[in-house]
């Protein structure tokens, strides 16, 4: 897993992206989740501020198309990154260490699979919500984690308005691939101290100086990024509901989901 070590500014890049190139640039190989999840918080840190969410905030320039026109390889690209593009907003990232570059590649060469909201528009089957209820209380085991106007734990989620701030695909999406897409407000973090203890945790805010986390004991921290060896975004921490429901258990869960409407 390549270690995320977060720096400002933004990673503008425009001028790599040409519409019409050849399907060939397209990504070379499968990347690790985990690589494509920090290389979610490097373009975060480095890219959100110029490109957007979706990578299409530049005017002329969609990142999330996969076609670049100064680089077909990932190395292409890793070099590209590294050393900027003169006379663009475009700066040298030299600071970066090759494994953050790998996975700021693994993410925008998937960024098409990545992004919110990608299939939110198509058709979910909607099943029997009291049944739902059932196995989010039961079967389940979604009320280990998740509360509805109460109950659960602090470190995730309450669901009782999710009906109303999402789709019912990306609330199946959500349980049957939970790491297509982690929301900003429900990624985890492991810190690995110089002294060698780890610490992991949701990321309530990082800055320049620290990174504050809510354990999984849900303990707040703040820990002083001088006194860390290294910190990383962690895969999604909710399993896939395919390892314990079928597709139509699936279906009753969404409903129940649908149904939770409170502002």
């Amino acid at each position: 897993m390549g270690w995320l070590h977060h720096r400002g500014g933004c990673c503008v890049l425009a001028t790599l992206l040409v519409l019409g190139a050849p399907a060939a640039l397209a990504q070379e190989h499968s990347y690790a989740p985990s690589d494509i999840e920090n290389g979610r918080g490097l373009y975060q840190a480095n890219c959100l501020g110029c490109h957007g969410d979706n990578g299409d905030a530049v005017e002329g320039a969609n990142l999330g198309s996969g076609r670049f026109r100064r680089a077909s390889s990932d190395e292409d690209l890793i070099a590209l990154i590294r050393a900027g593009i003169p006379g663009t907003l475009m700066i040298p990232r030299p600071q970066l260490a090759y494994g953050d570059l790998r996975g700021l590649v693994a993410y925008l060469r998937t960024m098409r699979t990545q992004v919110p909201g990608l299939e939110a528009t198509r058709d979910v089957r909607i099943g029997d919500a009291s049944h739902g209820a059932e196995l989010f209380f039961g079967k389940a085991g979604c009320s280990n984690c998740h509360g509805v106007e109460g109950g659960g734990s602090r470190v995730y989620a309450d669901l009782a308005g999710i009906g109303a701030q999402r789709t019912p695909a990306s609330l199946e999406n959500a349980m049957i691939d939970p790491q297509l897409e982690v929301r900003e407000g429900d990624r985890f973090m492991q810190v690995v101290g110089k002294n060698g203890t780890a610490v992991v945790g949701k990321v309530l805010n990082q800055d320049t100086h620290s990174i504050q986390l809510l354990t999984l004991d849900e303990r707040l921290v703040s820990l002083p990024k001088r006194d860390q060896e290294s910190w990383a975004f962690l895969p999604s921490q909710m399993p896939s509901s395919l390892d314990v429901l079928s597709t139509d258990e699936i279906a009753d869960l969404v409903a129940y989901l649908v149904s939770l409407q409170a502002e």
